[in-house]
Order: structure tokens, then sequence, then C-alpha cells
């Protein structure tokens, strides 16, 4: 709860932020030939931040995934590993290393 109220928070801010920057207005040239004139300058930071956060994120994406599956891994290993069979024990008491 405390999570999507600090969220709530933090678009509302961002939001009056940029309708109380509305000037200075630029222009934000896309592509040759391409441009959008009167964008409000903090309407283009905040895109162009959002925009840079997506891809950071897309980039890391398989990096987490990899990692979640190897953890997943890990503690199926483990489980296996914390419940050993009772002829397994007796296997290993007999065996000349113990």
């Amino acid at each position: 709860m405390l999570r999507i109220i600090l969220w709530i928070i933090l678009v509302l801010g961002l939001t009056l932020f940029v309708v109380f920057n509305v000037e200075p207005k630029v222009t934000v040239h896309l592509l040759p030939g391409v441009s959008l004139e009167g964008m409000p300058l903090a309407l283009v930071i905040m895109v162009s931040f959002l925009l840079g956060l997506l891809f950071g994120l897309l980039i890391l994406f398989p990096q987490i995934i990899r990692a979640r599956l190897r953890e997943n891994q890990l503690t199926k290993e483990l489980q296996g590993l914390k419940t050993v069979k009772p002829e397994d024990k007796e296997n290993a008491k007999d065996s000349p290393n113990s």
C-alpha cells in the first residue's frame, strides 16, 4: 500500500512539474524534415528520461531473466540436497570416505 501511495505522489509531482513549467518552448527535431514545434522543455526532458529508462530496462531484461532462471535452478538443487533419502544415509555410513 505504501508503494502505491509513493507512486501516486511521484506521478502527481511530475505532472505538476510539467504543468507549471510550460515555458520555455523548444523545437524537437526527430528526423530530417520531421520536427515537433512548441514542446515544453520540461516535457521533453521527462520523455527523454523515460525513454532512456525504458531502453535500459530492455537491455537488462535478458540478464534479469537468466538470473531468475539460475536462482530457481539452484533452489531446486538445494531442496534436492536437503531431502536426503534414508537409503542414501545408510550408504553414506558404509562408504569408506566417511
